[in-house]
């Protein structure tokens, strides 16, 4: 089957086999894949994020990065054949994947960051028969790839707590940052100040929610957030950036007792002054993930739900579509080197499009 390969840092097209189905897992055709920061910077700095998993104890996105890896996690897919033993799902289905599948190995990999079970950037991929979601008629089963990225910003505004009366900022507005914004603004949270050097970026945060969208090359989001707020209140700001010295730089601007909430994945280490946090007794607390809340991801659960109640337009964020033979296009149109000058915030990869290039979201 096609599949594009991580091999040696180069994005390839190939044929690779096809993966065994095995007892409890779904063999899915993907429908549309989202290119993740993560898959960025596993790109970009390959030994940065293996180191980050390792010292993390996150062995099931370890990979061997001397093999070919077919990434892709954020992803929809049609169910074509299920395993020995699950009822849950059938053939022809449309669902939210969840990308985890247990290896041969016993270990819980996760889809798109291991060597012998491909991401979605292939024509089929197995998983676990665990923890999807089914796509209803009333909505694009290539739009809906937008809730996993997203449910990592919602998860970030579940741990936070906040609640009516306080205020939020959030720095960065890819899609996890947006994910954030729209469910701020479901909860009622004025006001919600966003702040991303792409314009376009900002335009859509206020069109799922922000009231005040800056770019902080020209305002800083804390000097904004101070002349709209004549009282005090609990600020809550939300780091999607990944900005690196950003982190540092907020604690200092930061009003005293504000809770930060790191949800953007920088490779980098940063350098923060403690005694800064101590004195204006900061909170930081790093969030990652969809939320998982007992036996449910909760945050995929609930970007989901705001996806199928039509409490944001999907459509607004998917800037373009690609095929498997564009990949390291898509690559390189969402990471160039001026912030600024990026045109887009999900390009959806679609097995299906067969023009070369970034086609429209028109389709």
């Amino acid at each position: 089957m096609k599949a594009v390969v991580l091999r040696h840092g180069d994005l390839v097209v190939t044929d690779i086999p096809e993966p065994p189905l095995g007892p409890g897992q779904l063999l899915v055709q993907p429908l549309a894949v989202g290119i993740c920061g993560s898959d960025l910077s596993a790109r970009q700095h390959t030994g940065e994020f293996l180191a980050a998993h390792r010292e993390a104890g996150v062995d099931g996105a370890l990979f061997d990065s001397g093999r070919d890896v077919v990434f892709g996690h954020e992803l929809t897919g049609r169910v074509v054949r299920v395993g020995v033993g699950v009822t849950d799902f059938h053939p022809g289905q449309n669902l939210v994947i969840l990308p985890m599948v247990i290896g041969t190995d016993g270990v819980m990999h996760t889809l798109g960051y291991a060597n012998d079970y491909p991401g979605g950037l292939a024509e089929r991929i197995v998983v676990q028969a665990y923890g999807h979601l089914p796509i209803p008629d009333s909505v694009s089963p290539y739009l809906a790839a937008v809730t996993e990225p997203m449910a990592t910003g919602l998860n970030a505004v579940l741990r936070s707590g906040i609640q009516a009366g306080a205020a939020a900022v959030v720095t960065g507005c890819g899609p996890v940052g947006l994910g954030a914004v729209v469910d701020l603004a479901y909860r009622g949270i004025h006001p919600i100040i966003a702040s991303d050097p792409s314009a376009q970026r900002r335009e859509i945060a206020k069109a799922y929610g922000a009231d005040i969208v800056v770019d902080p090359a020209q305002q800083d989001p804390l000097t904004v957030y101070r002349d709209q707020t004549a009282t005090a209140r609990e600020l809550f700001v939300f780091e999607a950036s990944a900005a690196s010295g950003l982190l540092d730089r907020l604690m200092a601007a930061v009003p005293p007792f504000t809770r930060i909430l790191v949800v953007g994945a920088g490779m980098t280490r940063e350098s923060i002054r403690t005694v800064t946090g101590v004195l204006k007794n900061v909170s930081i607390e790093f969030v990652g993930g969809p939320g998982k809340n007992e036996d449910r991801y909760i945050a995929l659960d609930q970007m989901f739900a705001h996806l199928v109640e039509g409490r944001f337009d999907p459509a607004a964020m998917v800037t373009g579509y690609a095929g498997l033979d564009s990949v390291a296009e898509v690559f390189d149109a969402l990471r160039p080197r001026n912030a600024a000058a990026i045109e887009h915030v999900k390009i959806l990869v679609r097995p299906d499009v067969t023009q070369r290039g970034i086609v429209p979201n028109s389709l």
